[in-house]
């Protein structure tokens, strides 16, 4: 069956696909004009519905709920043609979907890599530490095939401890894979970036550790901007009131800031939004603002659906090495 062959090679995992189903329960109209597939990788599986045509993604939302609660399981949706429209609208509501071969965007798998990759984490969140994200970033980024660890340490300023860590939890998951060479082991992605960024609302974790409103100075140059003020500048949404910078948390000119308990008596232009981050931004970062995977985490949950559409369209653009 080309679906089977056609998820082994996004994802490298081997399902049965079968369309043994059992839809009674199920309302007529969750059933009429539909096919059903069950797909089963070792003690997991999912449940995919071909349709005949696209469907409104509010309506889809409804619909697959109703079926994950049938199946007490994952559901996907397969269709034939797909607008760019469809897709986008699909992607913001957390749809899954096939769209063989062009589109497959099954957020759920990262459960299933987890499982195929590594026993140990298999209880556990599948959400990236933060040194292991950074890794993760850097090498999505960049165009060489691999890096030895010691030029991860130096180029991502990490104790080489923590890139061993890092690495060997991305290996867990799957996403990337070591060489041993003498005494050097080399590090190189297994997995696209556009497959990786596919997961980022399952695997990503947000860099921002708290944030803060201070007085504007001249210091607050130095930093990169974020959050929907970084967004602004390379998208269509509009600039917000207060601008807002990315920090390291252990830097030393936080100390140089004055920091304000009672933000919203300031004039806006008198003050700014900071953000505190897990991990120095500036090294992922070549230009003013903080780096696009990472803005897409810091982002990734917000409510405003403006934010939600305008950084998918950005991440759509980025052309990858």
């Amino acid at each position: 069956m080309v679906l089977d062959k056609e998820l082994e090679k996004a994802f490298g995992l081997v399902f049965e696909i079968s369309e043994n189903v059992e839809k009674s329960g199920l309302p007529r109209y969750l059933v009429s004009g539909r096919s059903f597939f069950k797909a089963e990788y070792e003690q997991s599986l999912f449940y995919i519905i071909r349709l005949r045509g696209a469907a409104d993604s509010r309506v889809l939302a409804k619909e697959m709920q109703l079926y994950k609660e049938k199946f007490d399981a994952p559901v996907a949706f397969w269709f034939d043609e797909l607008t760019k429209n469809n897709r986008n609208a699909y992607v913001k509501h957390h749809i899954p979907f096939i769209m063989i071969p062009t589109q497959i965007y099954l957020p759920f798998l990262g459960v299933l890599f987890s499982r195929k990759f590594s026993e140990s984490v298999r209880n556990t969140s599948f959400r990236l530490t933060f040194n292991a994200q950074k890794i993760l970033f850097f090498l999505m980024y960049n165009k060489k095939e691999e890096y030895s660890k010691k030029e991860l340490a130096i180029d991502l300023a990490l104790d080489p401890v923590y890139v061993t860590r890092g690495s060997k939890e991305l290996v867990a998951r799957g996403f990337v894979k070591e060489r041993k060479e003498g005494k050097n082991t080399f590090v190189k992605l297994v997995i696209e970036p556009k497959k990786l960024l596919e997961l980022g609302n399952d695997i990503f974790v947000t860099p921002v550790s708290d944030v803060i409103h201070i007085k504007r100075t001249d210091e607050v140059k130095e930093l990169l901007k974020a959050s929907d003020y970084a967004l602004s500048e390379i998208s269509m949404l509009n600039p917000p009131s207060v601008e807002t910078y990315a920090c390291f948390k252990k830097s030393e000119i936080i100390r140089e800031f004055e920091i304000l308990d009672e933000p919203e008596w300031e004039e806006p232009d008198s003050i700014c939004r900071i953000e505190l981050w897990n991990y120095d931004p500036k090294q992922l970062s070549d230009k003013d603002r903080v780096d696009k995977l990472s803005l897409f985490s810091s982002l990734k949950d917000t409510k405003d659906p403006r934010v939600q559409g305008e950084i998918e369209m950005v991440l759509e653009e980025i052309e990858w090495q």
